[in-house]
C-alpha cells in the first residue's frame, strides 16, 4: 500500500514538474518581446507589442484554434463551429508599463495557453482565450481600452492623445498598425451561458505574507482619474515682489500633499489616492512655473467614498489656488465604478478549490482588471497568485510558480471548468 501511495505521489510530482517547466518557458517567451533595459517594456502599438500579438496568434493556431484579431490588437480564440454549452473564457492582457515586470497580465495568458495545451478534444473546445491590448494606463491615461473596444459592439474609442513617445493619437496608431489584417477567423460570438476567468498575480505581498497559495477576489476597486490644472503667470525667477508672483507650482504642491492626507483620512473606507503625473511648464531653471498639471488616480471600493474624496480634493485645490491668486480647473479623465464578482460562481470555485487543497482566501483587489468589464454581464471571477516580492509593475515583480502549477493541475483534473458542483 505504501508503495502504491509513493508511486502516485511520484507521478503527481512529475506532472507538477512538467507544468512548472511549461510555465517558466512561456513566461520567458513573452519576456523576449521587450525594449532593452530593466524589466519588460511593451507599450501598445510598439514593435514589441506587434511581436507579442503574432506570438499569441501562432500559439493559439498551433493548438487548433481559430484566431480573431481586431483593430486594437485584441486576440481571441474560437473553436470553429463547435460551440459547447457553458464555454469558459480565460482572459488577461499582454501590454506592460515602461520597465514593468514579466508576470503582470502575462501570468493569465500563460495560464490559458498551457491549459489549452494540456486539454484535449471537447474539453479544449469548451475553453477559449482572449488576450487584450491597452489594459495599462501608461500610454493613454485610461485603463482597459482594449477590452472596452472588444465588448463595445464595434464602437470606436475616443481619440486619446499619447502621453509617451510622440504626438500620435490612439486612432492614428490603430490606422497605422491595422492589426485586423492578422485575423484568421471571424469574431467569436459569446453566448449568454459563457463564463469568464482572469488569473493574475497579487499586486501586493498580501497572499504571500498570509502563506496562502491563491486569492479569490470578491470585489475590484473603482477608479476616479482626475486632471488638475493650475494656471498662473510665467516670469523670471528673480522676481522679488511676492504679490506679483503667480507661481502655479505652489497650489499644485499643496494638492500633492492633500492627496496623501485625504488618503490617510479615507483609508478606513477603502479609498487611496496617488499623484501619478506632474507636468510643470515651462520647467526651466530660471523661470517661475506658469502652468502645472497633475494627474491623480483615486481608487476605492465604495462609490460614495470615491465621490467624497474627489469633492474634498477639488475644494482644497480651489482654496489653495485662491490663496495664491492662481486659476484652477479640473476634469475627470476616466471613471470606473467598483466591480463585484459573481457570488454563485465564486462559491462554486471556493468549494472546489478548497476541496482540492488549494485553500483560497477571499479578498478584494485595489488594482483594476479587464474582468471588471465582464462582471455583471457574465459569471466572472478573478484568481490571484502569490507575489513573493510584493511589488508589481516593476522589474522586481515575482510570481509563485508552484501555486500556478497547482492551479493548472486543478483545472486539468476538472476538465470542464466548474461546470457543476
Amino acid at each position: 500500500m505504501a508503495r502504491i501511495v509513493s508511486e502516485i505521489s511520484a507521478g503527481r510530482g512529475s506532472m507538477l514538474d512538467s507544468i512548472r517547466e511549461k510555465i517558466i518557458r512561456e513566461i520567458e517567451a513573452f519576456a523576449r518581446f521587450s525594449l532593452s533595459g530593466p524589466g519588460v517594456t511593451r507599450l501598445p502599438f510598439s514593435y514589441e507589442n506587434d511581436g507579442t500579438i503574432e506570438y499569441i496568434r501562432e500559439r493559439l493556431r498551433s493548438l487548433g484554434k481559430g484566431v480573431y484579431v481586431d483593430e486594437l490588437g485584441n486576440v481571441a480564440s474560437s473553436s470553429g463551429n463547435v460551440v459547447p454549452a457553458d464555454k469558459t473564457y480565460i482572459i488577461s492582457h499582454y501590454d506592460s508599463v515602461p520597465e514593468g515586470g514579466k508576470y503582470d497580465g502575462v501570468a493569465g495568458l500563460v495560464f490559458g495557453l498551457i491549459l489549452l495545451e494540456m486539454l484535449e478534444g471537447r474539453a479544449r473546445d469548451s475553453v477559449e482565450m482572449i488576450a487584450f491590448n491597452c489594459e495599462e494606463s501608461s500610454l493613454f491615461g485610461r485603463a482597459s481600452i482594449g477590452s472596452k473596444y472588444f465588448f463595445g459592439g464595434g464602437r470606436m474609442p475616443e481619440n486619446y492623445p499619447a502621453l509617451i513617445g510622440g504626438e500620435r493619437s490612439l486612432r492614428e496608431m490603430m490606422d497605422i498598425k491595422h492589426y485586423s489584417k492578422l485575423s484568421l477567423a471571424e469574431k467569436p460570438e459569446i453566448e449568454e451561458s459563457s463564463r469568464f476567468l482572469e488569473v493574475h498575480i497579487d499586486q501586493s505581498a498580501c497572499l504571500y505574507r498570509k502563506g496562502s497559495r491563491l486569492g479569490l477576489v470578491e470585489r475590484i476597486a473603482g477608479q476616479r482619474r482626475l486632471r488638475l490644472t493650475f494656471t498662473g503667470e510665467t516670469g523670471h525667477s528673480s522676481l522679488a515682489d511676492l504679490s506679483a508672483r503667480k507661481d502655479s507650482l505652489l497650489p499644485a504642491a499643496s494638492a500633492i500633499r492633500a492627496v496623501r492626507e485625504l488618503m490617510e483620512k479615507h483609508l478606513i473606507s477603502g479609498a487611496v489616492g496617488t499623484v501619478t503625473r506632474v507636468e510643470n511648464r515651462p520647467n526651466i531653471m530660471n523661470m517661475i512655473p506658469g502652468e502645472t498639471e497633475l494627474m491623480v488616480d483615486i481608487r476605492g471600493f465604495s462609490v460614495e467614498a470615491l465621490k467624497v474624496y474627489v469633492e474634498e480634493l477639488v475644494d482644497i485645490c480651489r482654496g489653495e489656488s485662491e490663496r495664491y491668486s492662481i486659476a484652477f480647473d479640473w476634469s475627470a479623465v476616466s471613471q470606473y465604478d467598483p466591480a463585484v464578482m459573481n457570488g454563485e460562481f465564486s462559491g462554486r470555485y471556493f468549494k472546489q478549490l478548497s476541496e482540492s487543497g488549494l485553500n483560497p482566501i477571499v479578498m478584494n483587489s485595489m488594482a483594476w482588471h479587464d474582468i471588471a468589464g465582464t462582471a455583471g454581464i457574465y459569471p466572472s471571477n478573478l484568481l490571484l497568485l502569490p507575489n513573493p516580492s510584493g511589488v508589481s509593475h516593476s522589474p522586481d515583480e515575482s510570481m509563485d510558480i508552484d501555486a500556478c502549477a497547482s492551479l493548472l493541475e486543478f483545472f486539468m483534473a476538472k476538465g470542464v471548468l466548474c461546470a457543476s458542483d
